[in-house]
């Protein structure tokens, strides 16, 4: 099978240089080559001179720059326009606007679909062999935040309020201590330590090292790959219970999903009894390029033979980005 993915934003090569979405495309690239098929791309930016990459070009419609070359070509933004390809679309994100979907849309998760009016999704893989091998005996005493701290919806604040009624160190991956644009907050706590946004083997340092993510987001997470990392690395993740999250910790053994930040930090104090090993095995399994590829590959196969992903188009009303409310 020949494969065209279409990003509109530059690729994810070397993955772990690039943002989020990046990575899951260049790990289900990854994942598809094994499988013997042939991949190429369509983005604006060809940053290392990739052979397999075709530039964008704005001044043409997409479906004028795809040529015969692909057996499906796979839109990773909600494309809706003519193609002589049979053609699936990932919608990576939560709607901001009430729109329509093209009836082959993917979502990330059961949550995210439903949201959306739909029925298909495919959970977000990771390739494992760009992260470091997991810390599963001797974590030092500290639990982490892995996100944008800016981000309302990231929760930040509720994850200091759970850590300190915990009586846990808390790192912080993804902000500095002071921040006085959207979501303005400063901390001068010395159990507080604040990494600034970092990746590759800083982060990964960070996180296996950790006891514990916490996680306690205020909207509905259409995926979350800093769950993945965490559990990959070893951590069990204590978050609230909206959009992927009861996708990803599905067993009580994985971490523990509530709206209250009572029972969270309650949870919190007995996080050595989480089985380090199970988080990493699970994560190993269930969320690696390997079962992406898998899951996608039956999305061609079927738009391939003329079937549809969703019975109807789906569709968003436009409160799918509304801030969800935790409990004391």
């Amino acid at each position: 099978m020949k494969i065209l993915h279409v990003l509109l934003t530059r690729l994810a090569i070397p993955p772990k240089d690039y943002g989020g979405t990046e990575r899951v495309i260049w790990a289900l690239a990854v994942a598809q080559r094994e499988m013997g098929h042939e991949v190429r791309f369509l983005t604006k930016a060809n940053p290392n001179n990739n052979p397999d990459v075709q530039l964008y070009d704005k001044s043409k419609p997409i479906h004028e720059q795809i040529d015969d070359w692909a057996d499906v070509v796979h839109f990773h933004w909600p494309y809706d326009g003519e193609l002589h390809k049979p053609y699936i679309c990932t919608e990576h994100s939560n709607a901001e606007l009430a729109k329509e979907y093209p009836i082959n849309t993917v979502f990330l998760s059961s949550k995210h679909a439903e949201n959306h009016g739909a029925t298909c999704y495919v959970h977000n893989g990771l390739y494992w062999a760009d992260y470091s091998e997991p810390n599963l005996t001797n974590p030092k005493d500290y639990v982490h935040f892995l996100a944008k701290a800016a981000w309302r919806v990231k929760n930040l604040q509720g994850t200091v309020e759970i850590t300190k009624r915990a009586g846990k160190r808390l790192e912080v991956i993804g902000g500095k201590r002071f921040n006085f644009s959207r979501n303005p907050y400063f901390y001068f706590s010395s159990d507080i330590g604040f990494n600034g946004m970092v990746g590759g083997l800083t982060k990964d340092k960070l996180i296996k090292n950790s006891k514990g993510l916490v996680f306690p987001v205020l909207w509905h997470e259409p995926f979350g790959l800093a769950i993945i990392e965490s559990m990959y690395l070893g951590c069990p993740v204590f978050a609230s219970p909206f959009g992927s999250l009861p996708d990803i910790i599905s067993h009580d053994g994985l971490g523990i999903l509530s709206d209250s930040y009572t029972k969270l930090s309650e949870a919190l104090k007995d996080v050595d009894k989480y089985d380090r090993r199970l988080c990493h095995e699970h994560a190993k399994t269930h969320f690696g390029h390997e079962a992406m590829g898998r899951a996608y590959q039956v999305c061609y196969e079927k738009v391939i033979a003329g079937e549809t992903l969703n019975p109807t188009r789906p569709k968003s009303f436009g409160n799918v980005k509304a801030l969800l409310q935790m409990r004391d």
